[in-house]
């Protein structure tokens, strides 16, 4: 069976700019919280692409990972 290739959404640094968070959800304990962009981007780098592993609050690696759009009137006009 082949694996499933990864999707690039964008980079870490294109959501930074335009607002976006991380919303992350641990599907052993349904804990989650928002966590910013800014200190991946610090980790790995402006043009890193999105692969995003990590573990919740409790520890745990069973986590959903959702990318969090900014608050409404935040969002910069497109077109």
């Amino acid at each position: 069976m082949s694996r499933k290739q990864p999707v690039i959404i964008d980079t870490l640094g294109k959501l930074l700019d335009d607002g976006y968070q991380f919303n992350l959800w641990c599907l052993d304990c349904s804990r989650g919280g928002i966590s910013p962009i800014e200190p991946f981007v610090k980790k790995l780098g402006r043009d890193h692409p999105i692969y995003v592993r990590g573990h919740a609050k409790c520890g745990r690696k069973n986590v959903e990972v959702r990318i969090q759009a900014p608050a409404g009137g935040v969002r910069p006009v497109q077109g």
